[in-house]
């Protein structure tokens, strides 16, 4: 609900295009928690990995489904992308050795296990990752038209101000805990010449970064620069209230005090003080066991109502 502004029924009609190694796990969690369901009712809600195909996806969704997905800086998502796949193992060097390549030799580079490479965030967006310039401007502009809000991973607090509005949610709504992120001390510094290189051979993701860059800027402007700074930290505060009441703290992914360990102790996990509540279970859970306890609650509504 938007306090303080005109009243508005949530929106439970929901599509979020998860893209590749950017934060799209953390905006994931925060829309699939239970904590929704009692509030709104029925949220029917697409929040998994799948490449853009609208005339497939039409097919599933409602005519007023809210259709959402987030960008990241190209440079930094393709570092994550090679080091969480292990891209070296398929092309047989590593980052530090992409600025004495030829560009032209990292640019035949075939998609790794064919799905991952440059370009990512086109691609997953369902689009090529070799087009003209005037085939990637036409595709910038329907991803803008086709998208109602288009969240940038590194000013996610304002994006959650932005998606809270956008679906008529609470504050209570978008508090997160960050999701499958790697811990400070284990990311890599590229040196600057490997940024430029990686930077050049996803320069069809920079243009549309760039994009969304700046019409997330216009947002925030019109949105009320001031009123955006006040909800921001009316959001931290409320994170880090929820991190007091649920005696939240981090540690490694795999440390052996989590109820549920992550992936790879490069990552971070969240231990709770208070695990019998629900709100500080699911927010500390990470991606797949919350995945699979949506799955198990979907299999047992399916029984109840006779459909399975």
């Amino acid at each position: 609900m938007d306090e303080g502004g005109p009243r508005c029924l949530p929106h439970r009609h929901v599509m979020f295009l998860k893209t590749h190694k950017c934060a799209s796990t953390t905006v994931q969690a925060d829309m699939i928690p239970n904590k929704l369901l009692p509030l709104h009712g029925v949220v029917d809600l697409f929040a998994v990995h799948s490449r853009l195909n609208p005339p497939e996806h039409k097919r599933i969704l409602y005519n007023d489904t809210r259709w959402i997905t987030i960008v990241r800086e190209p440079a930094t998502l393709y570092e994550s992308l090679f080091n969480f796949f292990h891209m070296k193992n398929g092309y047989g060097f590593d980052l530090s050795q992409f600025s004495t390549r030829p560009m032209l030799e990292l640019e035949s580079l075939p998609r790794y296990g064919g799905k991952l490479g440059k370009n990512q965030m086109l691609f997953d967006l369902g689009y090529s990752d070799n087009m003209s310039v005037t085939e990637l401007r036409s595709a910038i502009e329907q991803l803008d038209k086709r998208f109602d809000l288009v969240m940038i991973s590194e000013y996610m607090d304002e994006s959650l101000v932005l998606l809270r509005h956008l679906l008529c949610w609470s504050l209570h709504d978008v508090v997160v805990f960050a999701k499958n992120a790697r811990r400070q001390e284990v990311k890599p510094t590229l040196e600057p010449r490997t940024l430029q290189a990686l930077r050049e051979l996803n320069s069809a993701d920079v243009l549309l970064y760039n994009h969304f860059v700046a019409k997330h800027r216009r947002s925030v402007y019109e949105f009320g620069v001031q009123r955006m700074a006040n909800e921001v930290s009316a959001l931290r505060s409320l994170r880090d209230e929820y991190y007091e009441v649920c005696g939240a703290r981090e540690v490694k992914g795999r440390d052996s005090s989590l109820k549920f360990k992550e992936y790879s102790g490069l990552v971070s996990g969240y231990v709770t003080a208070n695990n019998s509540d629900q709100n500080c279970l699911m927010l500390s859970m990470p991606e797949l066991p919350l995945v699979d306890t949506i799955r198990r609650r979907q299999k047992v509504l399916l029984n109840v109502d006779g459909l399975s």
